[in-house]
């Protein structure tokens, strides 16, 4: 639901318009757009963040004891816009009443809660918990709803030594600051590496804990935290005491090592106690401040008693206040300076989420979406099979909009994949006030596999930078290979040269085996661990992708062939194995292949993890009939655990399943038999001229094993007892032309 509605502010002014376009809301009408309310599923919001340089704004809503809530709204504040309401199996322990939330810059967030403790008593384990931003994983996954032995959501990690935790500020890397309100002081946390989604080890977290830094908890009221990467301020809302505060995060030294106690007991890496810190009072207040927000050299400060928010100009060696923007928005809780450059807040109380818009800037270009490729809002390691690109060549689009009041006659876009050199187009035209333009920047070669795409603008004049740059990921596809196609894992790089893996637990995934191989003819495959986990993955899929392959040249007898072997854990694990097939880039998915528990299994069941010998694999054998003739198709192999015994895949070949590619002379004859085969088998020719032909058999990395010279019209016995087990190709041919047929050994 968007309203609008038209305020005269009448803000107490120290400044005038400058060419900072936050100063923009010290005069002038400011126009109040409810951007989502409780018909949203906006109840109690407390804090609102946008994932960074993108247009996807989150809110996270306060709740009882059962646990917080989210709301996500895509396009905030465009006409595109949609929001989207999540819970979290396991809030009501890793997100109990939140206060704050914050982004990384690596794809993460992380939530402290106004609780002592889930565990009632006399608790204190409650602390910053930390969570996957990629819309895929965050309450989508291993939500068991405190099912005994399962994951525990899809939380990341959590640290248990601040309860009542009423602010956070994201450091670096997965690193937070938190505002302590049960200790009252301030902690920086550092959770080093996560655990993955939904596990339980916490054990190599870092705390320093800042104990000359007083601050109060004022219930029921959030004590949001910022911080200045440029120059390492922290700046805090001390609600409790009614002031604002800033510490200097390059100073303080370690004074003590410090022990967990008994109410809140956990195992660190390090636990110290940090005094000596620079500390500045900024400001003090008769009423109680909440939200905090700051943004190319601006910082401001809303309060929850009345809604006015403070500027500062924080650009010299002490902050300046500016003015004061009346909103009469009491209730307000968190505050955000947008990806556009303009100022959202919360109403707790009013259940709404705000965008406040000021008098427009005279300059103010603006990078609104990037439409090619087809991006997701977040970091490459992204967990879909969505968001392909079939090409080895980016040529990325853009929305350029004029934001500002004067027409945009000249603009500098740039692009760069993965931190990489930048690519330039100067655009230059004349694109009057609140227009788009579409422009198509120059394309530049792209190796296959997962990017981030940061694109950028830069002007001579520009009086609101926070809009112009938007980022992304998505997968490159290439090179197409052709037919046939064969891959046999013999290689140690995996996935192999082109594949990419789509996994979200770091704990139970899929890798290749270096002792095991299809039937024992080597020592390579891939494998899909479902039994090594300590806890329950039931229900986890993954995703190996393939190269695009071009079946343009395929007939009715092409088929996708590979080696499986898999044994239940019980007769009551059904772990499955998919194959998967897209003729469109990976928009869509058909399956090809599709078998679990006892259809999928090669050998009994067993409780021990599931090696295989040479005689417990099977071939099998796709009809590719639907996708004959498609210039460029993507397999994928799917995996889904039952918490069950390891699958393996071995020798994968995309190939003609036998009928000739050109029968000598349009009459030749070809018969193999028996075949399938073990000992021996006979190849029958019956060359309609009895010349003399050259009969061999290949495997399926097109390796002669077996070549004899034979007359056109002939009955050979071949020992094939001592060949490996797998696929191979019987092939006739004289000086012109040739024949084969498929061979499988068992």
């Amino acid at each position: 639901m968007k309203l609008s509605f038209l305020v005269l502010c009448c803000a107490a002014v120290v400044s005038v318009q400058g060419q900072n376009y936050i100063d923009n809301y010290l005069w002038g009408a400011i126009t109040y757009t409810t951007i989502a309310d409780n018909s949203n599923q906006v109840l109690s919001p407390r804090d609102l963040e946008f994932k960074p340089n993108t247009d996807e704004l989150w809110v996270v809503n306060e709740s009882d004891n059962s646990g917080g809530t989210n709301v996500i709204i895509y396009h905030a504040g465009l006409p595109s816009q949609v929001a989207e309401y999540r819970k979290d199996s396991h809030t009501s322990h890793f997100m109990l009443i939140p206060a704050a939330f914050a982004f990384s810059d690596i794809g993460e967030f992380a939530t402290v809660g106004e609780a002592q403790s889930s565990n009632g008593g006399a608790s204190t384990f409650m602390g910053p918990v930390l969570w996957s931003s990629d819309t895929n994983i965050f309450a989508r996954v291993f939500q068991s709803n405190w099912a005994n032995g399962k994951p525990l959501g899809s939380h990341l990690d959590m640290l248990h030594q601040s309860p009542m935790a009423m602010g956070i500020a994201h450091d670096t890397l997965e690193a937070y600051w938190v505002f302590d309100g049960y200790n009252s002081d301030i902690c920086k946390y550092d959770f080093v590496t996560n655990h993955g989604p939904g596990y339980e080890n916490h054990d190599n977290g870092i705390i320093y804990r800042y104990t000359d830094v007083d601050v109060q908890r004022e219930p029921d009221v959030p004590s949001h935290i910022i911080k200045d990467k440029s120059t390492g301020w922290l700046y805090i809302v001390d609600t409790g005491h009614k002031k604002l505060i800033r510490i200097n995060t390059n100073t303080g030294v370690v004074v003590d090592t410090l022990v967990t106690p008994g109410t809140a007991q956990e195992t660190l890496d390090g636990y110290y106690e940090v005094q000596g810190v620079v500390q500045e009072v900024i400001d003090t207040f008769t009423t109680r401040p909440s939200g905090i927000a700051l943004y190319n050299g601006r910082l401001i400060v809303g309060d929850y008693d009345n809604g006015d928010i403070t500027i500062y100009d924080i650009t010299g060696a002490s902050p300046v206040m500016l003015g004061v923007i009346p909103t009469g928005q009491a209730g307000m809780e968190g505050i955000e300076i947008g990806t556009d450059g303009k100022i959202w807040f919360v109403n707790n109380t009013a259940n709404t989420v705000v965008r406040m818009d000021a008098t427009p800037a005279a300059n103010d270009p603006a990078i609104l979406n990037i439409t090619a490729p087809t991006i997701i809002n977040g970091e490459k390691e992204f967990y879909s099979t969505a968001f392909d690109l079939c090409s080895a060549v980016i040529t990325p689009v853009v929305t350029l909009l004029n934001a500002g009041t004067t027409p945009l006659n000249l603009a500098i876009i740039t692009y760069s994949i993965d931190n990489g050199n930048a690519v330039l187009c100067p655009w230059s035209g004349s694109l009057p006030s609140g227009l788009t333009t579409s422009v198509t920047l120059p394309s530049s070669p792209l190796p296959a596999g997962k990017h981030k795409i940061v694109v950028s603008l830069s002007t001579v004049n520009d009086d609101n930078p926070a809009n112009n740059k938007k980022e992304g990921a998505f997968r490159s596809e290439s090179p197409v290979q052709e037919l046939p196609y064969a891959e046999d894992f013999s290689a140690n790089t995996f996935p192999p040269v082109g594949w990419d893996y789509v996994n979200y637990n770091p704990n139970a995934f899929i890798s290749r085996s270096n002792t095991v191989g299809g039937f024992g003819n080597s020592t390579g495959c891939f494998f899909m661990d479902n039994y090594s986990s300590y806890e329950d993955i039931s229900g986890q899929r993954d995703y190996l992708l393939m190269p695009i392959i071009d079946l343009v040249a395929s007939t009715a007898q092409t088929t996708f062939e590979f080696n499986v072997a898999y044994a239940q854990y019980n007769s009551g694990t059904n772990d499955r194995l998919q194959v998967m097939a897209s003729t469109d880039c990976g928009n869509t998915w058909t399956t090809a292949y599709n078998k679990a528990g006892a259809t999928l299994a090669t050998a009994p069941s067993t409780t021990s993890v599931f090696v295989p010998s040479s005689t417990q694999w099977r071939h099998e054998t796709i009809n590719l009939t639907p996708y004959i003739g498609s210039p460029e198709v993507l397999f994928m192999f799917a995996t889904e655990s039952a918490f069950g015994n390891l699958v393996y895949v071995d020798d994968i070949a995309i190939a003609d399943a036998g009928v000739s590619v050109n029968e000598i002379a349009g009459s030749s004859s070809m018969q193999v038999y028996p075949n399938p085969a073990s000992g021996q088998i006979t190849i029958a020719l019956n060359v309609e001229r009895n010349e003399p032909v050259l009969l061999k058999i290949l495997d399926l990395q097109g390796r002669v094993v077996f070549e004899k010279s034979v007359a056109g019209i002939s009955a050979t016995t071949i020992e094939v007892a001592n060949f490996a087990r797998g696929v191979y190709t019987a092939e006739v041919s004289n000086d012109a032309e040739i024949t084969k047929k498929k061979l499988v050994l068992e």
